[in-house]
């Protein structure tokens, strides 16, 4: 006699055969979080690209993919500015089961100003989102403001898992390649994504809890000089105490201009908006910090995600020979350095969310003016950076790669603004390098031309930071009318805090 569970192997079989559809079973709930950790696989409730850039004919390609074949995900997409970590555009999108967003971002010719252009169809509010980055949050008053669009970094926030079954499911599940009805490149809004404008609208669209599922991968190219860089988010997982992957709290907000229902400390931690500087807006939240597990206040959520990014070493190579014109430049973000200390849009006052915090602090921060263009930098000098030879020489000429004092030069080497480029022998700060970047880049010159960097944390608490190396240079060996360019991106190496 067969037993009830061969019976119903061969049935599923069968209908595999006979091409028949099989329905995914619901996946079971995932238990609350309780913290946060880097997830080294590169999938998670919340991603940050650790660097876009529009700079000396670069753009910049972002993808996101929804891996969670059963639940949709309401994301919150935010790119912020690399000098004070400001808003420059966000919107809300609505990735389907499996689905893929992709957009580019580049600079408009006619305005000098960051935009982004995307075709797909997955679902936005607003549905329309090929616009320029936007400058309210900016110095329109200083002439440079528009390069303070052109480079940055980008969060990508799980707001809350769309069930099947929703309204909301129905209507941003693609069928055939396409939503049952056009939900984006400004085609009017779809009624079960229109009554997400109101608070009460949201509670009764049969939301989730937030699950993990997000991955994303960025690239940087630049045809005219035919040269490419690309990589991985970082992801953050919710996770639970024994750090599987857990559910998070429904987050989502009306993207819309209104102020926010809730009162602005229980959302966020940022600075400016705590101390009334700049008025929240509902499309502002959620952000990094607004409570995404229970029992954890915006000040505690950035603690958290800190500790889980905090690196006590950074290590990578660089090259910059002038045999085959070799450029390296390390880019350097500091994501949860907004939520504690940022500046006005003067970038003459500074403002803390927790003068207490062990990551930034107000005395580890000096303001410097480098551009004439541009507002006043806040830049943090709480580490130390060493640079070697491949003969393991030091700057110094020492032939211990671990000297008894360090080069340390905080007058020079400083992380200024939220994503900062550090260039090594590129002349000085005007000078091109392999990103071209000007917005928050710190030359640094020294006496050999190829080598590694170790940057250290002066705390036993690290630094939060995420970032990479992009080198680029230009083979000699190549045939006539052939382009002998070519980017390299390492991955910076970390060592971290123990537990």
């Amino acid at each position: 006699m067969q037993s009830d569970y061969t019976r119903k192997w061969r049935l599923i079989s069968t209908l595999c055969a006979a091409g028949a559809s099989l329905v995914a079973l619901p996946a079971l709930a995932a238990p609350p979080a309780t913290t946060f950790r880097e997830n080294p696989d590169g999938i998670g409730h919340m991603l940050l690209v650790p660097y876009f850039t529009v700079q000396g004919g670069n753009a910049t390609l972002l993808n996101i993919t929804n891996t969670d074949v059963v639940n949709g995900k309401a994301v919150k997409l935010r790119f912020r500015g690399a000098g004070n970590g400001d808003r420059l555009l966000d919107f809300s999108l609505f990735l389907a089961p499996g689905d893929v967003w992709a957009a580019e971002v580049s600079q408009n010719p006619a305005t000098g100003l960051a935009r982004i252009y995307t075709p797909d169809a997955s679902c936005t509010l607003p549905t329309q989102v090929n616009v320029d980055f936007g400058v309210d949050r900016l110095d329109t008053s200083v002439p440079g403001y528009a390069n303070e669009t052109r480079e940055g970094y980008v969060e990508v926030l799980t707001m809350a898992d769309v069930p099947p079954g929703t309204a909301l499911f129905t209507a941003t599940q693609h069928v055939k390649g396409v939503p049952p009805a056009p939900c984006s490149n400004g085609a009017r809004t779809p009624a079960a994504l229109a009554a997400l404008g109101t608070s009460a609208g949201i509670a009764g669209a049969g939301l989730a809890a937030p699950t993990t599922g997000l991955m994303a991968n960025w690239s940087i190219f630049n045809v005219p000089e035919a040269t490419s860089w690309s990589g991985p988010a970082t992801a953050l997982q919710a996770t639970t105490a024994s750090g599987a992957a857990g559910a998070g709290l429904v987050v989502l907000q009306p993207q819309t201009n209104n102020a926010p229902a809730q009162p602005t400390n229980s959302m966020t931690a940022d600075p400016l908006f705590r101390a009334g500087v700049v008025q929240p807006q509902s499309a502002d939240f959620p952000d990094l910090s607004t409570p995404y597990v229970p029992n954890m206040d915006p000040l505690q959520q950035v603690a958290a995600i800190s500790a889980a990014m905090a690196k006590l070493t950074v290590s990578n190579e660089f090259f910059t020979e002038d045999a085959v014109q070799a450029q390296t430049d390390y880019a350097i973000t500091l994501p949860t350095r907004r939520y504690i200390i940022a500046s006005d849009k003067t970038g003459n006052n500074i403002y803390t969310s927790n003068s207490e915090n062990p990551y930034f602090n107000i005395s580890e921060i000096a303001t410097y003016k480098s551009y004439t263009e541009s507002p006043p930098r806040q830049c943090f000098y709480n580490y130390k950076i060493i640079f070697f030879d491949r003969q393991i020489q030091n700057i110094n000429g020492e032939d211990s790669p671990f000297p008894d004092n360090p080069i340390y030069r905080r007058d020079k080497y400083w992380m200024c603004g939220v994503s900062t480029i550090i260039s090594i022998n590129a002349g000085d700060e005007n000078e091109k390098s392999a990103l071209t970047s000007s917005t928050m880049r710190n030359n640094n010159e020294v006496t050999f031309a190829a080598g590694w960097v170790r940057i250290s944390a002066n705390s036993s608490k690290g630094i939060p930071l995420i970032g990479a190396a992009f080198a680029k240079a230009t083979s000699t060996s190549v045939s006539p009318g052939v382009s002998g360019n070519f980017g390299l991106l390492w991955p910076h190496r970390y060592t971290r805090p123990e537990n």
